[in-house]
């Protein structure tokens, strides 16, 4: 497979804002154009590696990725998404300083953010617009740029001021993000968050089609992944430290999952390949 080139994602040289739904593999921008990039995940799960930190993906997830960083995807499934690349606001007619916007790589735990279905209708009605600017005037494309990057504010920010049922969910799932080493017991993690337990089992199937246990299972399985080739670690201690108290359980879900047992993807090159792509 050829390598996409400048003119698959640019209509010129010129141009400041560039959107994709394409995940081309072995793709990285040009090094003579400095694109950072907003990532609007659609559906899906897997992991986005960002200066070797996993993050785990779910639907309406977005990323904020700068040009300097480092990211892959990796063992994504089903996984549909929108970029949005641009340029420095230095490059810009109109708007300038607009990266006060963005979050950047320091700020680790808002690099990637959860939108509730209202938060991602209201961001794909700013995306359909600047989509549809593309090839017109730069002055419409950079305005309609910064209308998307104050709704991406917007939503952000009122995140946690509106307390319904859906963003008590999102919150409980961006928890199970960071703690899903933990030992969980779903009645009183549901309490915690104060929605029903079957409330959280529907919204689960309805998004990517998991129970809450099997979506947990996969997430300690996903961030096994990097320790298992990067690191000296002990299988059995691998194990522990993602939430797995049986060695023998890990290794027969992880073998499920992909397809080969934890020490022959630890010790060949078939997980270096995985984790390549």
């Amino acid at each position: 497979m050829n390598k996409p080139i400048f003119q698959d994602y640019f209509v010129s040289d010129q141009q400041n804002v560039i959107i994709t739904s394409r995940l081309p593999q072995d793709y990285s921008p040009k090094t003579q154009f400095n694109y950072s990039k907003i990532t609007l995940i659609t559906g899906g799960i897997g992991l986005h590696i960002i200066n070797g930190k996993p993050y785990s993906i779910y639907p309406r997830m977005l990323f904020f990725t700068q040009a300097t960083d480092l990211h892959i995807y990796e063992h994504a499934q089903d996984l549909r998404l929108i970029n949005i690349y641009y340029q420095p606001s230095e490059h810009f007619f109109l708007i300038k300083g607009f990266e006060s916007l963005i979050p950047k790589q320091f700020a680790s735990f808002h690099i990637h953010r959860f939108l509730d279905k209202n938060s991602a209708l209201l961001i794909q009605g700013s995306l359909d617009k600047l989509i549809a600017s593309q090839h017109k005037g730069s002055i419409e494309q950079e305005s309609l740029f910064l209308r998307l990057l104050v709704d991406l504010r917007y939503c952000s920010y009122f995140y946690d001021k509106n307390n319904t049922n859906e963003r008590r969910i999102l919150r409980l799932i961006r928890w199970l993000h960071a703690n899903f080493h933990e030992k969980i017991d779903w009645n009183q993690l549901a309490d915690q968050f104060s929605i029903n337990v079957r409330t959280m089992h529907r919204y689960l199937d309805k998004d990517i089609g998991l129970s809450p246990q099997r979506y947990l299972t996969k997430l300690r399985l996903f961030h096994s992944l990097y320790p298992l080739l990067y690191s000296n670690k002990p299988i059995t201690s691998i194990a522990q430290d993602i939430g797995f108290d049986d060695h023998s359980y890990f290794a027969t879900c992880f073998r499920r999952e992909f397809g080969l047992p934890p020490r022959a993807f630890k010790s060949t090159a078939a997980g270096q390949s995985l984790l390549s792509r």
